[in-house]
């Protein structure tokens, strides 16, 4: 089995929920080929240096996982099927010395998902305290107009 890095960008096009489809297709892809994701770098909209198909911006996303190499084949040709795909590259690591390189990406890229915790709800607002009611002004009683 040998070491690879997979950067997919995403069309910016897609609403959030197709563009998770998109993602999870890409990761299904690996794994039904035979592959083990080790972890996934969700980088989120990023601006591209030129523009790609009239897109200037493009969701990036990085796959670290291991493979046999007679799969890479498979997995390349249906990225270039899937039209929502702006580009990818698929990165071999392949000596030694690449290896530990990649043993250290993927333990930054662990670090990195611990730091930042999943988004969750956002936490609501402390309901008021009765002591914290408005105080309701009362109108003083005007004095008649006189007239002159």
């Amino acid at each position: 089995m040998r070491h690879y890095e997979n950067l997919v960008i995403v069309k910016p096009t897609l609403t959030e929920e197709e563009t998770k489809s998109q993602i999870a297709a890409i990761e299904d892809v690996i794994t039904s080929n035979g592959g083990e994701i080790k972890i996934c770098n969700d980088m989120g909209i990023r601006k591209l240096a030129y523009p790609i198909e009239k897109n200037a911006r493009g969701y990036f996303y990085v796959i670290y996982f291991t493979m046999e190499p007679k799969n890479i084949a498979e997995i390349e040709r249906r990225y270039r099927i899937n039209e929502e795909l702006l580009r990818f590259v698929t990165i071999k690591y392949d000596s030694k010395r690449e290896v530990k390189a990649w043993d250290d990406l993927v333990a930054k890229t662990e670090k990195l998902s611990a730091k930042a915790p999943a988004p969750e709800k956002a936490p609501e607002a402390p309901a008021p305290t009765p002591e914290a009611e408005p105080a309701v002004e009362e109108k003083a009683p005007e004095a008649p107009a006189t007239e002159a």
